[in-house]
């Protein structure tokens, strides 16, 4: 009979004494694993055989569960990053359908639908995935997302709806979300990225007017410059507008940047870009020539000819627009004025 030590008073005890003949320390039984024990004696050796082969059937169900709905989600995936319009569209279908019975996560769904937008594709497939995020996020639902992802869905409903009212509305919540968020970035990124896969140059232009709203930092607002240049060309292909309403949205955010940024050499970097911007894009001359005017004012007083003759260089590489090159030569002359007044200066000292 093997010995143990009383777990009171460390006094050899047998072990299947229930008592301690010192102390009186009564021993815990391990009462479940006899009760399995027991019951295993008691129960006839075919019919172990069937309740292990049971359970294991019940593991195995379980496990190939778990491995259908990894390759479900794997294929969805993979149709959403495909060049295919059938596999993208039954993707839509399927993490819409999913999402929407609790079987499917809405937040990997909406990474999903997100997916196939980027991925490009036509009007109709955007259209469809626009109706799976009203779909997704209508009424409550919408509260369910992270502050990230909220920002995501309004930059998409932005993007894909075809009505311009709605859009606008989006695009007001998105400038309302990003206040003071740190968002201003993400923004701004998202709704340029999304420009970059659109035809309609109205929705081009409404994106991004917003992002350099979102995002008043100079280098964000020359990446806009060649798209925006780009936009409002492709509308005059199809109308015969003014393009006052697009000079009329620079020169208000140029306006209000001094509010946003506390910075003045970086604000004044940030003006002479959306300045730049109103120039390239005006029809009318007086309107290019007072944004010119401007420029010329906004580097004189900061000091930044070198900046803006970067700013022209990088402009003129990647910018293609029938006003560009009077826009070169007039701010380039402007420049070179200055370069030259500023060595009569040195001189004279």
């Amino acid at each position: 009979m093997a010995l143990v030590q009383c777990k009171e008073c460390s006094v050899p005890v047998a072990e299947n004494a229930e008592f301690c003949p010192k102390c009186g320390f009564k021993a815990e039984r391990p009462k479940e694993r006899l009760w399995v024990a027991t019951l295993i004696k008691a129960i006839p050796g075919s019919l172990v055989i069937s309740v292990a082969t049971a359970f294991l059937a019940y593991l195995t169900f379980f496990y190939q569960k778990e491995t259908q709905e990894s390759e479900k989600l794997q294929s969805m995936i993979e149709s959403a990053v495909s060049d295919n319009a059938v596999k993208e569209r039954t993707a839509i279908q399927v993490v819409t359908y999913l999402a929407k019975q609790h079987e499917l996560s809405p937040h990997f769904a909406l990474s999903i639908l997100g997916t196939v937008v980027r991925n490009g594709g036509d009007e109709k497939l955007h259209g469809e995935v626009y109706d799976a995020i009203e779909n997704l996020t209508g009424g409550s639902s919408f509260d369910k997302f992270d502050k990230y992802e909220k920002l995501e869905v309004l930059c998409l409903k932005a993007a894909l709806t075809p009505a311009q009212h709605q859009r606008w509305t989006n695009i007001g919540r998105i400038e309302e979300t990003v206040t003071g968020d740190g968002l201003k970035l993400q923004a701004a990124s998202k709704l340029l990225s999304l420009t970059q896969i659109l035809s309609d140059p109205q929705t081009v232009i409404d994106l991004l007017l917003s992002a350099s709203v979102c995002d008043s930092d100079p280098d964000m607002i020359e990446k806009l410059i060649p798209s925006l240049s780009k936009a409002v060309k492709l509308r005059d292909h199809f109308g015969n507008q003014s393009n006052q309403d697009v000079a009329g949205c620079l020169e208000i955010v140029a306006k209000n940047i001094d509010l946003m940024k506390p910075d003045i050499r970086e604000a004044t970097r940030s003006k002479i870009r959306l300045y730049l911007a109103r120039a390239l894009i005006a029809k009318d001359k007086d309107l290019r020539e007072d944004s010119l005017k401007t420029i010329e004012k906004l580097v004189t007083s900061a000091d930044l000819d070198d900046d803006v003759r970067l700013l022209l260089d990088g402009v003129g590489r990647t910018t293609e627009d029938p006003n560009l090159a009077g826009v070169v030569d007039t701010v380039s002359t402007f420049l070179a004025r200055e370069k030259n007044a500023g060595a009569r200066k040195i001189t004279h000292g």
